[in-house]
């Protein structure tokens, strides 16, 4: 499945989401809590990322945020590399420790701020892990709903838009009862807000046709031609076409260039391996590979974000 772009443009809101590979837990005890959230203070200090809420459940976690500058992929990739290769010593983990990079919805504005905060704050109630939500660690809700000090979260803004702690406890409750639709907390194709601000991104995005039945991870924008893709990935990486199928070992560029026909091209994984003049399991293998690759390595990431900047140079992916 192909990876959802990153629609990204200073003073942005995000809900970001992640699990752990396969499901499993990605936090055991406290400690490794613990870590994340450190790596997720000095992460957020690296990019001046602010931080309006954030939930940390044991086999995934929430966070809602606001990014100054255009930094969004900068800055999970640090958070996330930062915990996962910390735990990968701590466990003995070979593999990957996160299902996928992560999951992206974009936030209109400081009114959804609100009901998604209070919807990340009852993940632990609704999983029946305490009977109070404030009464969870892991969570920014004692800062809500308690008034404790945060150098990582400043509650003051949400609450100022929800007119006051009792305000907030009370839409808490009434969400308990309510519960909201998939749709209402994740959106439509990665945008959670009005029809005016939908209207506005998919108008910033004209060389895309977005399919209004879409899922939430954009399966059906429209194709990028194979021809394109390879001249691209030729002139970014500055190597030949030839190149892009040679099976000289370390090729980067050949392992970049398959990828993204997965990713951005109608073709099956028999038409690329193919053209790679592979077996369709060693160019699936390939590809499953370089996704963790991207993941462990900052270089390669670069790389491969310089080329998809060529591709869709409207959006950061």
């Amino acid at each position: 499945m192909a990876r959802p772009l990153r629609i990204t443009y200073p003073g942005a809101i995000y809900h970001i989401i992640n699990r752990g590979s396969r499901k499993d837990d990605i936090f055991h005890c406290a400690r490794d809590k613990d870590q994340f959230l450190s790596k997720l203070h000095s992460s957020a200090e690296k990019y001046s990322i602010r931080i309006y809420c954030y939930c940390l459940m044991d086999n995934h976690f929430h966070l809602l945020i606001e990014t100054p500058d255009e930094k969004l992929s900068e800055f999970m990739h640090l958070l996330q590399c930062g915990y996962a290769n910390w735990y990968k010593v701590r466990y003995n983990l070979v593999g990957p420790l996160f299902q996928s990079r992560f999951k992206s919805v974009l936030v209109e504005n400081e009114r959804y701020l609100i009901s998604l905060s209070a919807y990340i704050h009852l993940n632990p109630y609704r999983a029946k892990m305490v009977d109070n939500p404030a009464d969870y660690r892991w969570s920014s809700c004692r800062q809500f709903l308690r008034n404790e000090k945060s150098e990582l979260v400043d509650p003051d803004f949400v609450l100022k838009y929800a007119g006051g702690i009792d305000n907030y406890r009370y839409i808490m409750q009434k969400m308990i009862q309510d519960v909201p639709s998939h749709e209402q907390i994740y959106g439509k194709f990665g945008i959670l807000g009005d029809a005016s601000f939908k209207d506005k991104v998919v108008a910033s995005l004209k060389h895309l046709e977005i399919n209004e039945k879409a899922v939430l991870d954009y399966r059906d924008l429209k194709r990028i031609e194979p021809s394109v893709i390879a001249h691209k990935t030729s002139a970014v990486l500055g190597v030949s076409i030839s190149d892009l199928t040679s099976k000289t070992k370390g090729n980067i560029a050949r392992k970049i260039y398959l990828y993204l026909l997965k990713k951005h091209t109608s073709l099956k994984i028999v038409s690329i391996a193919k053209l790679a003049e592979m077996t369709p399991f060693a160019a699936g293998e390939l590809i499953r590979r370089f996704n963790k690759e991207i993941l462990l390595s900052k270089e390669i990431e670069e790389k491969l974000r310089a080329v998809e900047k060529q591709l869709y140079p409207n959006i950061v992916p």
